[in-house]
């Protein structure tokens, strides 16, 4: 059983959102996902919880930098980001792989990587 927590997702296409929000019906979670449906920069400005455990991109790959940016803070000592094709935003990679900004990361499988905000 799943207790506690949510998701908040960004989609750019109204038909994704409608496909997600149809998916996460059939099996009984639409209450646990929030998808905010527009420009991630504008949906997820605004309106997020105070701390996080997980952030997932994979999206715009020019953009991870800047979404990373709106939820940074957020990050609580232990959370993980996983960055899908991450070295098509090389300022992103220089970001988190610099251990001085309190990340640890490290590629794995093909084109992911995977992040720690250090405690």
């Amino acid at each position: 059983m799943i207790s506690g927590g949510r998701i908040i997702s960004a989609e750019y296409l109204p038909s994704k959102a409608a496909t997600a929000r149809g998916n996460l019906e059939q099996v009984g979670l639409s209450g646990l996902v929030e998808i905010r449906e527009g420009d991630a920069l504008q949906t997820l400005a605004t309106g997020l919880p105070d701390e996080a455990d997980l952030l997932l991109l994979d999206g715009a790959k020019g953009l991870y930098l800047d979404i990373f940016g709106l939820v940074e803070s957020r990050l609580r000592p232990g959370a993980l980001i996983i960055a899908d094709n991450a070295e098509w935003c090389p300022e992103y990679l220089a970001h988190v792989r610099s251990q001085a900004n309190g990340y640890t990361s490290l590629p794995c499988l093909s084109g992911l990587e995977l992040t720690m905000k250090l405690p």
